[in-house]
């Protein structure tokens, strides 16, 4: 076990060194900040923490729901992110989640490269169960409010001109964020378990070039479905279906093109219980069905590991 310990840690470490010596305009998700929340709550006292390293390859080019031959541009976002998650009751569970962004473009003609990476935009939320799932009604409920705080930088330049918007770290502003959370379980005639968790994320507006010029990214919706089951008593999977919206974005009050689109997805996982407290979880997400507006690249595939370490008996994935 000590083995499989240190070959975790390994491709962490493997991970986040190209990070650190190196997450569009299109809406294609860059960091998984908001579509992140998978933890329903945690109880009383508990303290977990986890770690997840995020690759998005976007290199499809797609207008309304066709694939456009891409001999232009390809791009990647590469993300790590810090999720802690606190009981504060048995009801209550304070969640919050920091990045580190690195956003990569490279011209296929050009040969014309430029990256970015720094800090991201970090979330903060207060998530309260409405109902406990007991063997009698075995659902549970809840539901969760807070904020996305502008921690990423959205002004960086190139030979003295801005970057466009889908390479900065940050977004510059301020959001709201909405959560529910719906789980079902059949024990004992069955270990397996349902679930259903949305995020609403209700965009601010920032500078983007000074001079009262105001952009708004477009409001963005995500729904998740799935269920989860054990293979063996270590290792269980996921399998999910991801739904994804946003709205147009917005410069001073005016629609933008090429931006905003519904993209739908299917998430395989599995996840490895390595000790009573330790886990590891290895997802990935492929793109079944996009409608986007005007032109615009978006998301080839998503592969990400996470590892989970909770400091307690309880924890409600």
């Amino acid at each position: 076990m000590r083995s499989v310990h240190i070959l975790i840690l390994l491709l962490l470490v493997s991970y986040i060194r190209p990070l650190s010596t190196m997450g569009q305009t299109c809406s294609c998700a860059g960091a998984p900040l908001i579509s992140s929340q998978s933890i329903s709550s945690t109880s009383r006292g508990n303290f977990l923490l986890g770690i997840t390293m995020d690759h998005n390859q976007i290199t499809d080019l797609y207008s309304a729901d066709r694939e456009l031959s891409n001999n232009t541009t390809e791009r990647s976002t590469q993300s790590v992110l810090l999720e802690l998650n606190y009981g504060i009751t048995n009801r209550i569970t304070l969640s919050g989640t920091a990045t580190y962004v690195r956003k990569r473009r490279f011209g296929i003609q050009s040969s014309d490269e430029v990256i970015t990476r720094g800090i991201g935009d970090a979330l903060i939320l207060m998530k309260y169960v409405l109902h406990q799932n007991t063997i009698r009604s075995q659902y549970q409920l809840a539901v969760g409010s807070g904020v996305k705080i502008p921690v990423g930088k959205s002004n960086l330049t190139r030979d003295g001109i801005a970057l466009n918007l889908d390479m900065q770290p940050g977004t510059g502003a301020w959001d709201g964020v909405f959560w529910t959370y719906f789980s079902k379980t059949f024990m004992p005639a069955s270990t397996i378990n349902l679930f259903l968790y949305s995020t609403y994320r209700l965009t601010g507006s920032a500078d983007r070039f000074g001079g009262n010029d105001r952009y708004k990214f477009g409001n963005e919706w995500i729904t998740n479905l799935g269920v989860t089951n054990a293979i063996t008593p270590e290792l269980s999977y996921i399998a999910m279906i991801n739904y994804r919206s946003t709205k147009t974005d917005q410069r001073n009050g005016q629609a933008q093109p090429n931006t905003g689109g519904y993209w739908l997805n299917i998430e395989p996982a599995l996840r490895y219980k390595l000790s009573d407290g330790l886990s590891v979880k290895v997802s990935g997400k492929l793109p079944v069905y996009q409608y986007l507006n005007g032109l615009q690249p978006t998301t080839t595939y998503t592969a990400s590991v996470s590892l989970f370490y909770n400091f307690g008996k309880r924890v409600i994935f």
